[in-house]
């Protein structure tokens, strides 16, 4: 059956050599405008999120969904920049330590309990470091450094990021790809740079 040929929709394509992003500010312009000019803005940051194809999807799409939720429930803003605000003291070592790795540290003992590390006999019942030996590895990745892609660390991650005035709390971690985690983290920081402290923050989700 004849008919009109419909022109397909026009494809956005990223230039070669560019950085894809996964965060970006909607309304970028106004801030940049009112640094300049020492103004005030009225109104929120619109920080807008997208998948990257580097990314873990189902880590990614839980993220977004969490900070458009939290942003519904007006609870992100721009927090004041804080080095120390993940560092707690262990009374173990007499030192401080980041909260994140000493979560971490404790998801290890939960996998492996039962079994040290370097045995690795029994069978996935009776040895949880062989039940939970892909986890393990990546968790040991995560903490060594040097991640490159997707899928070869896992890090404990803020649910509400610190740079949006989320709580270094226990109950506000949990564990993500570690390479999804730094470059969204590295994204977000980077699309909120003009915007001032303390400024309300609503997240849109560009979803695949």
């Amino acid at each position: 059956m004849g008919g009109k040929k419909r022109d397909a929709p026009t494809r956005q394509t990223t230039p070669k050599g560019a950085r894809i992003v996964s965060a970006f500010l909607e309304n970028a312009e106004v801030f940049r405008t009112a640094k300049t000019t020492n103004a005030k803005v009225d109104g929120p940051a619109v920080l807008v999120l997208k998948y990257r194809p580097d990314f873990d999807k189902r880590d990614f799409d839980r993220k977004a969904k969490d900070l458009v939720r939290l942003g519904q429930e007006g609870k992100l803003s721009k927090a004041k920049s804080d080095r120390t605000s993940n560092t707690v003291y262990d009374r173990r070592t007499g030192k401080t330590r980041t909260r994140t790795n000493v979560f971490r540290e404790r998801v290890l003992r939960q996998l492996t309990k039962n079994k040290k590390l370097t045995q690795q006999h029994g069978t996935r019942e009776t040895n949880k470091y062989l039940a939970n030996k892909s986890l393990v590895d990546r968790l040991y990745a995560g903490q060594r450094g040097g991640i490159t892609a997707r899928g070869q660390g896992v890090d404990p991650d803020h649910i509400q990021e610190l740079q949006m005035d989320g709580e270094d709390a226990y109950d506000n971690l949990r564990l993500m790809d570690s390479w999804t985690n730094r470059q969204i983290g590295s994204d977000i920081s980077v699309a909120l740079r003009d915007v001032p402290e303390g400024t309300k923050i609503i997240v849109k989700w560009i979803a695949e």
